[in-house]
């Protein structure tokens, strides 16, 4: 039970991270977690729900699922850091201060104004309809030669961002007063969500490192109209997606020596003739137009090797609707068991049940997944040449 006032808990309710119940007392309030980590932060308090594992284990499955070949580079920063927020705003700062100090991004930037002079090229259709037959203002269409620049503008928003939170080292801090001070011309971003940095280049490919966190900043971030008297500045991240995210990405590297397409959340196919019953797996590998396994990943530990009953039928219905022998269920918490296989009653399906154990060193999962990718195409391979 927790003392909050109304606006607080609609606050923390708004931003996603737990669910609040009302308690028995007069302003309390019971806070329920689940699958979702991060911080809430007020004017004068702040709610944070910290992963179970730790921050650089944490990490790498973020970098990973942004950037298979330069993880290590994004997550270089972060081996002293036991606070998730703490721990992006010092590896942000670190690699934003790295890449402005060796010199400012500069491009051209399309604008299209209304002025006293020409510039560029006028645009004689907006002039006519809107100018009324006024000679001035003159619309206009040029490049601008601008450090104004999506690269400049991800950096500014992502600075602004870690800045509002309360607890972050000190000498993060001054770095991301640096980054401001040095972006002061540049306009922040207004709706941040989704944004993606631009393809690397030779120009901005200084910047990569510091754009890889800057998306992961502005993919968790939000900042909530204010409710009453209180607004709030959210950073969130559902360790469902997290994990999914990053076993997606790793077993799209693990597949490629074996071939086919790795596909992530495809389009719902239905179980029932009537469409109704839709299905949408995690992951799917495909052989030309065909579908040739399925893999649901669940951040969650797998209990002495056993798989949960929810587990289990989801994807008995994903070998039914898809017409495969053999699904696999991969599990991010290791029971300490090999991986096993589960036949199904009164039909020739089989499930497995295997772990990703995201505690391990990185290169350990990966290893784990590459041996479960392996798995995959001797069984299915098999599969195919016994019919």
């Amino acid at each position: 039970m927790r003392q909050l006032s109304s606006a607080q808990a609609v606050a923390i309710e708004r931003a996603g991270l737990a669910d609040v119940l009302a308690g028995p007392g007069q302003g309390f309030w019971e806070i329920r977690t689940g699958s979702k980590i991060g911080v809430v932060v007020g004017d004068d308090w702040e709610l944070r729900v910290t992963p179970r594992i730790d921050v650089p284990r944490l990490m790498f499955l973020l970098a990973y699922a942004q950037d298979q070949r330069g993880w290590k580079k994004i997550t270089a920063q972060f081996g002293r850091e036991d606070d998730l927020f703490g721990a992006i705003a010092s590896g942000f700062s670190w690699h934003a201060t790295w890449a402005l100090d060796r010199g400012l991004l500069r491009g051209y930037v399309g604008r299209e104004e209304r002025r006293n002079d020409i510039r560029g090229r006028v645009l004689f259709g907006a002039q006519i309809a809107r100018s009324g037959g006024l000679p001035l203002p003159i619309h206009v269409a040029y490049d601008d030669f601008t450090a104004d620049v999506l690269e400049n503008r991800m950096l500014r928003t992502a600075t602004q961002l870690l800045l509002r939170l309360p607890r972050i080292p000190a000498e993060a801090r001054k770095r991301l007063l640096r980054v401001r001070a040095v972006l002061e011309g540049v306009s922040p971003l207004v709706a941040w969500r989704g944004v993606a940095a631009p393809e690397t280049t030779r120009l901005n490919e200084r910047y990569e490192a510091a754009l890889r966190l800057a998306e992961l900043v502005l993919a968790g971030a939000s900042v909530n109209a204010a409710v009453g008297d209180v607004r709030s500045t959210t950073f969130v991240f559902d360790m469902n997606k997290v994990f999914e995210d990053f076993l997606t990405a790793a077993f799209r590297e693990a597949m490629r020596p074996h071939g086919g397409e790795v596909r992530s959340q495809i389009a719902p196919y239905s179980l029932d003739e009537s469409g109704v019953l839709a299905l949408k797996p995690d992951i799917s590998w495909w052989i030309g137009s065909s579908c040739a396994a399925i893999v649901d990943a669940k951040y969650k530990a797998v209990d002495d090797g056993v798989m949960k009953h929810p587990d289990a039928y989801q994807m008995l219905a994903y070998c039914l609707s898809y017409g495969l022998q053999t699904g696999y269920l991969a599990y991010a918490k290791d029971s300490g068991q090999e991986a096993r296989t589960h036949r199904i009653r009164h039909s020739e399906n089989d499930i497995v049940v295997a772990t990703i154990d995201v505690e391990k060193e990185p290169e350990d999962v990966l290893a784990d997944v590459a041996a479960l990718a392996s798995r995959i195409a001797r069984e299915v391979r098999s599969a195919r040449l016994a019919a």
